[in-house]
């Protein structure tokens, strides 16, 4: 196809609103030109666009577009062949052009979700260093607060009277934690920020709720160690509110207690241990009455 050296050759063109009109079809290095039979210039297609809509013994359609707004019928074999050769090759070559692009775009997603999940990283310790302890108590209280709709017992009552036990086997004669018995629709409990750990009332009426509540009590002092709560707090947030926190602000923060670190023993076998006496738990009952 390279050898084809005819400047122009007849063709036929046709709009929808106009009757077929003979014309003359010149190859330009870029696109189609079709002239009258004067010379002057009637259409201008970009070989890109061109594509072939029916091609017979004795000529063959083109169209520039998918909507066939315009045709061209050619009658030469060897101009048919030649400007489907040269609307190929301008495809192949603008194919060959994107490539680069699709490659650097690609590049591009890759490096922004890299850096995407390295900024998070950064940010949420930059969170956790700049928290103090009492911050991360402030932010349990608001936590806690946010819950205005769920009854509780007294905590200082309650507290006061399981560090009174001084039981061994139990650690929580420490100041580490308080426990919160709430009034809520779940069997897990929730450790706050600030050593607060929410816990369901139902425990209380469990028949195995004493070593339940031992267990519970156990893994949340170990969470709260290894500062698991403000961790799970920090990372339950969106890429904004964090980075406002960072600069002093809490107003975007999510303080639902799904923010919160939730204490399962989903998998945990039972001992036979009594943790508490029979007297001991029936007091603590008393105690929280809700």
């Amino acid at each position: 196809m390279a050898g084809y050296s005819k400047l122009e050759v007849k063709g036929e063109w046709k709009s929808n609103s106009d009757q077929p009109t003979e014309v003359l079809v010149a190859f330009g290095s870029i696109s189609l030109n079709i002239l009258n039979t004067n010379g002057e210039p009637v259409r201008q297609w970009a070989y890109s666009s061109i594509f072939l809509k029916n091609k017979e013994s004795s000529k063959s359609m083109f169209c520039p577009d998918l909507e066939e707004t315009e045709s061209l019928y050619i009658f030469d074999q060897d101009a048919v062949n030649h400007l489907i050769f040269l609307c190929n090759k301008t495809n192949r070559k603008k194919f060959a052009n994107l490539l680069p692009w699709f490659f650097i775009i690609i590049l591009l997603i890759g490096f922004s979700t890299f850096f995407s999940s390295y900024f998070r990283i950064v940010t949420e310790k930059i969170a956790l260093s700049i928290t103090s302890a009492e911050q991360e108590s402030n932010l349990g209280n608001i936590m806690l607060k946010k819950m205005s709709g769920v009854s509780y017992c007294d905590i200082n009552k309650t507290n006061e009277y399981i560090r009174s036990l001084e039981k061994n086997y139990l650690p929580i004669t420490s100041d580490s934690i308080d426990l919160i018995f709430m009034n809520f629709k779940t069997k897990d409990s929730i450790l706050l920020p600030g050593r607060k750990l929410l816990v369901p009332y139902s425990i209380l009426e469990s028949e195995d709720g004493a070593f339940v509540l031992a267990e519970t009590i156990k893994l949340g002092i170990a969470a709260t160690k290894n500062k698991e709560a403000i961790e799970k707090f920090f990372s339950s947030q969106r890429n904004k509110a964090l980075l406002i926190y960072v600069f002093g602000f809490l107003t975007d923060l999510n303080f639902n207690k799904d923010s919160g670190l939730l204490i399962s023993l989903h998998g945990k076998s039972k001992v036979l241990d009594k943790v508490f006496t029979d007297n001991e738990w029936l007091t603590l009952k008393k105690l929280c009455k809700l």
